[in-house]
C-alpha cells in the first residue's frame, strides 16, 4: 500500500487512481487528514503537489456522486417506487429510488440515507406564465399534518444556492440539505411528466387570453406570493343587495363627482378593449368634503375598499406604484391625497404623470446584461387632491392625460361614517357582474358605443366653439361607455353622466399647448412683478432690475437671466419656448437671426428677450396691468 511507505511513492506513483482510491477510502477523517498532508510534501519533493491537489479534490467529488447512486442490495430489493404521503387529495408519484413518505425524503446511499428534506413535497403542477413564456412550479409539502401549496419560479428550485429561500415558507430547507433537495424535485418532475399537468398562468389582473382575472376559469394566478394583499382584497364579501342598495341611493342624489368616479372604476377594464391609454381622473377641492370616501366606493366595485387593503398608498416610490400598475394591468388604481406625491416628487412629477400613462415601464437590466420582463398595464388611475392636478403642471403632454373634477361646494355624501361602515363589510360584486356584462355582449360591441360617444363628444365640441383635445376626447368616451353600460345592465335606475358637463370639464387645445401656457406664466411674471421692470433705458428705480417694459412698441424687454429663472418656476423648456415664439412672432429676433438682443438699461448691457406682450398692457398709476383687469367706467359712475 502506497501509504504504508510514503516516502518511497515515486513520480508515477503519485498521480495514479490507486493512491488516490486508499486516501478515500480511509475511514478516520483525522487519520486520512494525516495522510494527505503527508503525501502532498512527498508530491512537492517531486514537483507534483498542484497537480496531486487538484487530481485528489476530482477524484473525491466523482466518488461522492458515484457513492450516491449505488444502493444496497438489500435496498433495492424492497423500494416500493411510488411516494407513500398520506392526506391531501394527491395521487401517489413515481419516486425512483427516492423514499418519500410521512418521515420525509431521502435516498439511500452506501453511507447511510441522505436526506432531501425532512417532511412531504412533491411538485404537483408546472406553470407557463401567459406574458413572459416562463416556467412557475406548484409544490405541495406537509408540515404539521397540514397540506400546503406554493407557487414558485423554477430556477429557484433548480438552484442550490436559490432553493433556501423557501425557508421563509415553512419548507425545511438549508445550506446543508439544499442540492439533494433540488435533485430530488428535477427527478420527481423526470419521472412522473404524464402525471404532473402543465397550465397557463398570469402574474396580473385584467383581460388575459380571453380570460378576466382573478375570475377566470382555465387560467391560474401565479402571483400570490407578490402583492398578496391586494390579490386577496380582490373579492366578493357581505350582502350585494345592501351594497346596490347604498350605491343607488348615492346616484341618485346627483352628486356629479361621486357619479363620476365610481363609473371611472368600471370603465377601467375597458381600456384594454378599446386599445386605449391610461388616463388619470383626478378630483380635487376642499378637505373633509368627502373625496376619500368617493374614492373608496370606487374601490368597492372591486375589492375591500379599507385602509391597508386595494388603496395604493400615496408615499409608495416609483418602482413599487409601477410594479402595482402592472399587477393590477387593467383594474382601476386608487392613490388618496395626491400632495404627498407631488411634494415627494416635485419637479419630477410631471414624468411621474408620463410614466403612469404611457401604459408601459422603465426597460431594466438584469445581471446577466439581458432585459427583465417588461411591466404593462392599461387602466385608470384615480386620485384626489386639494388642489387641480394640471396647475401643478406646463408640460401639455402631461396635462391632456388627466380629467380634473372640480368638487362642487357643500359636502359629497350626507352621512360620509355610515357610507364607508357599508362599504368595508359589503364589496366585490359590481366588478364581477360588469365582467359578465362585457363577455355577453362583446368586446366589438363595446368599441362601438365607445366610438358613438367620441363622435359625439366631437360634435358637441364643435358646437360650443371650443375644440377639445384629442387625448382628452378618448378618455371621456371610455368613461361614457362604461356609464351607458352599467346604468343599462347593472343599475337600471335612469341615472346617467350629464353628457354637456362632461365635455365642459375636457381641455381645448389652445389651453393645453405647453408653448402658450408658457407664454402666459410670462406674461403672468411681468404684471406680477411690474416694480422690478425700468420704464424706459434711462430709468434707475427699478429693484432687482429683470429688464424694461417699451410702452410705445408693447414689449416686455427680459434679461436673460431673469427669463431663464421664470422658464424654470414654470416649468417649461426655455430653448423650446423660444423655438415657438419665433415660429408665431411673440419675440423679436436679432439681425442675426439669435432669439435675443442686446439691450443696455441703466448704465449696463445685457442680452435680452425682446417679448411682443400684443396690446395685453396698459399702464396706469399702479404699474403695468393687462387691459382685461381695466374695467370700464360704468354709465352711472361718470361724472356729470
Amino acid at each position: 500500500m502506497f501509504i504504508d511507505n510514503i516516502c518511497d511513492i515515486t513520480e508515477k506513483d503519485i498521480l495514479s487512481d490507486l493512491l488516490f482510491r486508499e486516501i478515500y477510502e480511509i475511514d478516520d477523517e483525522y487519520e486520512k487528514a494525516r495522510i494527505i498532508i503527508s503525501v502532498e510534501e512527498r508530491a512537492g519533493i517531486l514537483h507534483k503537489k498542484t497537480e496531486f491537489v487538484k487530481l485528489l479534490r476530482a477524484y473525491t467529488k466523482q466518488r461522492k456522486i458515484d457513492d450516491q447512486k449505488k444502493l444496497p442490495a438489500e435496498v433495492e430489493e424492497h423500494r416500493p417506487g411510488l411516494t407513500e404521503f398520506k392526506g391531501g387529495d394527491y395521487q401517489d408519484y413515481k419516486c425512483g429510488y427516492w423514499i418519500a413518505n410521512e418521515n420525509g425524503v431521502c435516498v439511500p446511499t452506501q453511507f447511510g440515507e441522505n436526506e432531501a428534506c425532512s417532511h412531504p413535497i412533491m411538485p404537483i403542477q408546472i406553470l407557463t406564465n401567459a406574458e413572459t413564456g416562463f416556467y412557475k412550479v406548484k409544490l405541495a409539502f406537509k408540515l404539521k399534518r397540514k397540506w400546503r401549496e406554493i407557487i414558485v419560479d423554477k430556477e429557484v428550485i433548480s438552484s442550490a444556492s436559490k432553493i433556501v429561500s423557501l425557508s421563509k415558507l415553512g419548507i425545511r430547507v438549508t445550506s446543508e440539505n439544499a442540492k439533494t433537495l433540488v435533485r430530488y424535485l428535477s427527478d420527481m418532475e423526470a419521472m412522473n411528466e404524464e402525471y404532473i399537468t402543465e397550465q397557463i398562468s398570469t402574474s396580473k389582473l385584467g383581460w388575459i387570453s380571453g380570460e378576466f382575472m382573478p375570475y377566470g376559469e382555465n387560467i391560474v394566478f401565479d402571483n400570490e406570493q407578490s402583492l398578496k394583499t391586494v390579490f386577496d382584497a380582490v373579492k366578493e364579501n357581505g350582502s350585494r343587495e345592501k351594497w346596490y342598495e347604498t350605491t343607488a341611493e348615492i346616484r341618485s342624489a346627483g352628486k356629479f363627482e361621486a357619479k363620476i368616479y365610481l363609473v371611472a372604476s368600471f370603465a377601467s377594464i375597458l381600456i384594454e378593449l378599446v386599445n386605449g391609454l391610461p388616463f388619470v381622473l383626478n378630483l380635487y377641492g376642499e378637505t373633509g368634503k368627502g373625496k376619500t370616501v368617493a374614492l373608496m366606493l370606487a374601490a368597492s366595485v372591486w375589492a375591500n375598499p379599507a385602509e391597508g387593503q386595494y388603496l395604493s398608498d400615496a408615499k409608495a416610490t416609483t418602482t413599487a406604484l409601477e410594479s402595482r400598475l402592472n399587477f393590477l394591468n387593467n383594474l382601476p388604481m386608487m392613490l388618496d391625497d395626491m400632495a404627498q406625491i407631488k411634494d415627494q416628487y416635485k419637479d419630477g412629477f410631471a414624468n411621474l404623470i408620463y410614466l403612469w400613462c404611457a401604459g408601459k415601464g422603465k426597460d431594466r437590466s438584469n445581471r446577466n446584461l439581458g432585459i427583465n420582463p417588461s411591466t404593462t398595464w392599461r387602466n385608470v388611475i384615480l386620485t384626489n387632491a386639494e388642489r387641480s392636478l394640471v396647475d401643478e403642471l406646463s408640460q401639455g403632454g402631461a396635462i391632456t392625460r388627466i380629467i380634473d373634477v372640480e368638487l362642487d361646494s357643500g359636502y359629497l355624501f350626507e352621512d360620509g361614517n355610515k357610507i364607508v361602515e357599508v362599504l368595508k363589510n359589503n364589496y366585490g360584486f359590481a366588478g364581477r357582474e360588469f365582467v359578465d356584462v362585457i363577455r355577453k355582449i362583446g368586446s366589438e360591441k363595446v368599441v362601438e358605443i365607445q366610438k358613438s360617444f367620441y363622435a359625439k363628444i366631437v360634435k358637441k365640441s364643435l358646437e360650443i366653439g371650443c375644440e377639445k383635445e384629442e387625448k382628452q376626447i378618448l378618455p371621456m368616451s371610455i368613461i361614457l361607455t362604461a356609464d351607458y353600460l352599467i346604468e343599462k345592465f347593472l343599475f337600471r335606475d335612469g341615472c346617467i353622466l350629464p353628457f354637456s358637463k362632461c365635455v365642459n370639464i375636457l381641455k381645448g387645445k389652445n389651453e393645453i399647448s405647453e408653448n402658450i401656457r408658457a407664454y402666459q406664466f410670462i406674461i403672468d411674471e411681468v404684471q406680477m412683478n411690474g416694480s422690478r421692470f425700468a420704464r424706459s433705458a434711462d430709468d434707475f428705480t427699478a429693484n432687482e432690475c429683470w429688464g424694461m417694459i417699451d410702452k410705445q412698441s408693447n414689449i416686455a424687454i427680459i434679461n436673460s437671466n431673469a427669463f431663464k429663472k421664470i422658464a424654470e418656476r414654470g416649468n417649461f423648456s426655455e430653448k423650446g419656448f423660444l423655438s415657438w415664439a419665433v415660429k408665431n412672432e411673440k419675440i423679436e429676433v436679432g439681425s442675426d437671426g439669435r432669439t435675443k438682443k442686446n439691450k443696455r438699461i441703466g448704465q449696463s448691457t445685457a442680452r435680452c428677450v425682446f417679448l411682443k406682450l400684443d396690446n395685453e398692457f396698459v399702464e396706469t398709476e399702479d404699474g403695468f396691468v393687462k387691459m382685461e383687469d381695466v374695467q370700464e367706467e360704468l354709465p352711472w359712475e361718470k361724472e356729470e
